[in-house]
């Protein structure tokens, strides 16, 4: 019998996910942190509640997060001076400095999957991916900002 295709797609994920995590670790950082990171940089500005949204998780779980990065210094939170029960979340020196580190480690990771295809392949995978999330994407994923 076939392998069912969502079973498949699910076990290549947690398969990537799991090693991209063991690589980040080797240079104290995990998965986690690297997606909360880029997007607190990619989106300047965002409350925390913005932010929960924008990464699809609940409040409290970046609530988490967050006082753990804040402690090792990387993130703090600043009240939104629009509206004071807010707090927007920005990065400090050293969470920009750890997110510059932690990208040169993704890009070789980037460049390791990319050679296991050649450029049309890789080109037509990142498409039907795409197309994958689009389908089932949640509202909160197609509009991180809200």
């Amino acid at each position: 019998m076939e392998e069912r295709l969502g079973r498949q797609l699910a076990m290549a994920g947690k398969v990537v996910r799991e090693q991209f995590d063991q690589d980040l670790g080797t240079v104290g950082s995990s998965l986690n942190t690297y997606v909360i990171l880029r997007t607190v940089a990619l989106h300047l500005g965002l409350s925390q509640r913005e932010l929960a949204s924008a990464l699809g998780i609940e409040s409290p779980t970046l609530t988490r997060h967050l006082d753990r990065l804040a402690r090792e210094g990387l993130v703090v939170r600043d009240r939104s001076p629009g509206d004071r029960r807010m707090y927007q979340v920005r990065l400090t020196a050293a969470g920009q400095a750890h997110l510059d580190q932690v990208e040169s480690h993704a890009a070789r990771w980037d460049r390791e999957l990319r050679g296991m295809f050649t450029s049309s392949e890789a080109a037509t995978l990142s498409e039907l991916l795409t197309r994958i999330r689009s389908r089932y994407r949640k509202e909160s994923d197609a509009n991180p900002a809200r």
